[in-house]
């Protein structure tokens, strides 16, 4: 089957039994192949992990590793999270020892062949409750090193204390540090964290006032501080990064590191109303020097009454009016020329518990609704803000078959969703229909062009060729450019389709 897109074709590789590969994520790609992660949970039985790697063109499985739950000194082992470096998966697991109240974090390298290496220990962290304590790993954009932020055992009344320390592939420790923060750790909670192929780190952490220093709640203003700092294994300090934004309120914000000519930058979206209003009033975007953690350029891009006016009256738009702050930061994408793309999305989950004559029943609700989505040049100037209007929901399922999956391609985006087929004739003229069913729906692609101009194109119908289409468990690479991996059922059968520019 061919996908409608222009310039590109879609390729389905063999349908696999599901209880033969046990497949629920594609964990990552490269030029040549993609890698997949699965688990099997059983009563009575050991749970098994499937780590997988298939040939990107035609979507055959190259081998499979099954993995018995490790057992480390009589402990069993969780996994944390799983990452692919060079062909080769990095699963990282945790055991708690009971003895000695510490978690272990531990390193289970499978081989470019899917053989496991030696399973070596990597950080321990004193913690008085399994479930008190954890780790959190992160690699560098060129996979080279990994950052761990340890955050031990706490009470609530002590200052924010956590531990990070920098690794290469090799498991040499680069560096590490145990920091305390001013701020008490009720008051303070860790947003966002990486590490720059340089080994520098950085993170943002959410502040509320702190009421043991005099500072209150005040109603109809930012009572959530970002707060962007920067670590290096030069510097015991921790350094705290003005970004210049006071005079706004700060909805949502995310950070990119290693852009080229040593460049970083930090996005999000801002208000002018304060937090009881709930609501957006445009985009920053902010370029640092990485290496000396100085801003560079800022620019802040309120919502052209041309883009408002998707979202509310027309009277309100040309008043300035800001949109509704149900946005969550989804993407931060690099492009070939050293600008990016920014994409949020407007999603909101609801439980939902009621009486019965039985007893208490409670349901969960899924809405993945519109897409906005920003260009940025090399400069860090908003080039375009487009809005893709989708509306999704689902009920118990996780939203398992909504959401989106982006697709950079040089100067264009392309963002592919499930979607109702009806919609095929009311895209950007009327309020999109709803998605129920995706056993039913249409697999489309928007694209929006460097010249701003967006297009709808039905890539297939999920009913007409019994598939079914998960696009948050694909898989696209800005290191790889114009291609993408569906993750698809067919017929209870999982079924992979490569998506390529066409020869």
């Amino acid at each position: 089957m061919q996908a409608q897109l222009p310039a590109y074709e879609l390729q389905w590789g063999a349908a696999y039994k599901y209880r033969d590969v046990q497949t629920q994520d594609i964990l990552d790609m490269d030029a040549d192949a993609f890698y997949t992660y699965g688990s099997r949970f059983a009563l009575m039985t050991a749970n098994r992990w499937y780590f997988a790697k298939y040939d990107r063109h035609s979507s055959k499985q190259v081998w499979q590793s099954e993995i018995d739950q490790i057992v480390y000194q009589g402990a069993r082992t969780e996994l944390i999270s799983a990452h692919v470096v060079q062909g080769e998966f990095y699963i990282f697991l945790e055991a708690y020892d009971r003895q000695l109240d510490q978690k272990i974090l531990l390193l289970q390298i499978l081989d470019s062949q899917g053989d496991p290496k030696e399973l070596k220990i990597v950080e321990k962290l004193d913690a008085r409750r399994k479930y008190k304590g954890s780790f959190k790993i992160s690699f560098s954009q060129d996979r080279q090193k990994f950052m761990i932020f340890s955050n031990p055992d706490y009470s609530i009344r002590d200052n924010e204390k956590f531990s990070v320390a920098v690794y290469n592939l090799n498991l040499e420790l680069l560096w590490a540090k145990d920091i305390e923060l001013d701020i008490l750790d009720r008051y303070f909670s860790l947003y966002r964290s990486d590490v720059t192929n340089a080994g520098e780190v950085y993170f943002i952490g959410k502040k509320t006032p702190e009421r043991n220093k005099g500072e209150r709640w005040v109603w109809g203003q930012s009572n959530e501080e970002f707060i962007v700092y920067r670590l290096s294994g030069q510097d015991d300090r921790v350094f705290e990064i003005d970004l210049g934004l006071n005079l706004i309120f700060v909805t949502n914000m995310g950070m990119e590191l290693d852009f080229g000519n040593n460049t970083m930058a930090v996005a999000g979206f801002y208000s002018e109303q304060g937090y009881n209003r709930t609501s957006m009033k445009g985009m920053f975007y902010i370029t640092l020097d990485q290496a000396e953690a100085e801003v560079v350029s800022t620019h802040l891009s309120p919502f052209s009454a041309e883009f408002l006016d998707e979202f509310m009256s027309t009277g309100r738009a040309n008043r300035g009016g800001e949109i509704r702050e149900d946005f969550v930061f989804r993407h931060f994408l690099h492009r070939e020329d050293g600008g990016s793309f920014v994409i949020a999305e407007d999603y909101e989950m609801q439980v939902v518990t009621t009486q019965t004559r039985s007893g208490s029943v409670t349901n969960y609700y899924y809405y993945y609704y519109d897409i906005i989505a920003f260009g940025i040049s090399d400069k860090g100037e908003i080039e375009w803000s487009g809005h893709i209007p989708k509306r999704q929901f689902s009920k118990n399922d996780g939203g398992r078959a909504s959401g989106y999956l982006p697709l950079v391609d040089g100067k264009q985006l392309h963002v592919f969703f499930n979607d109702h087929k009806a919609n095929a004739k009311r895209f950007g003229t009327r309020r999109p229909n709803l998605m129920r069913n995706p056993r039913t729906s249409n697999v489309v692609a928007v694209t929006i062009t460097p010249e701003a101009e967006m297009t709808y194109t039905v890539l297939y119908n999920n009913g007409k060729d019994k598939v079914q289409t998960l696009p948050r468990r694909s898989a696209s690479s800005e290191l790889i450019q114009g291609e993408a991996v569906f993750y698809s059922y067919r017929n209870n059968k999982v079924q992979f389709g490569s998506l390529q520019r066409a020869q």
